[in-house]
């Protein structure tokens, strides 16, 4: 049995089911959201976590791999300003926050998993070229 530190992030946060629960839980607080809900109003939810469970796994070093174009590609020209991933990714520590008891996680786990998703915030906002 591996120990909790060699453990990966997939496996300590429940593997597949946990990975499901997780996003499943990140998007429902995301599409409920005010500031955020008005771009998953035409999105095909059911397509949009399958992928994410995709990302989320390979992101936590599960067996998972993402099928999907890159982040850049899927988000281009959509509107994605600073303001909208700074929500999004709130949203994120606080679904962590909230189901951290749910998938047995530590504060450096939910730290960790944050940390893996938030690092492809850069590659999709569309204002990187704009000033303000």
């Amino acid at each position: 049995m591996e120990s909790m530190e060699t453990e990966s992030l997939f496996t300590r946060v429940g593997g597949e089911a946990g990975i499901e629960k997780l996003v499943d839980a990140f998007y429902g607080r995301v599409t409920s959201d005010a500031l955020l809900a008005p771009f998953f109003e035409k999105v095909p939810m059911e397509h949009l976590t399958k992928m994410q469970k995709e990302f989320f796994s390979e992101a936590l070093g599960g067996p998972l791999f993402y099928t999907g174009r890159s982040m850049r590609q899927v988000h281009a020209g959509r509107g994605i300003r600073k303001e909208h991933l700074q929500r999004f990714t709130e949203i994120l520590l606080e679904t962590l926050e909230a189901e951290r008891d749910d998938l047995d996680l530590t504060p450096k786990d939910v730290n960790d998993i944050y940390s893996r998703i938030a690092i492809e915030a850069d590659r999709i906002t569309d204002d990187v070229a704009e000033s303000g």
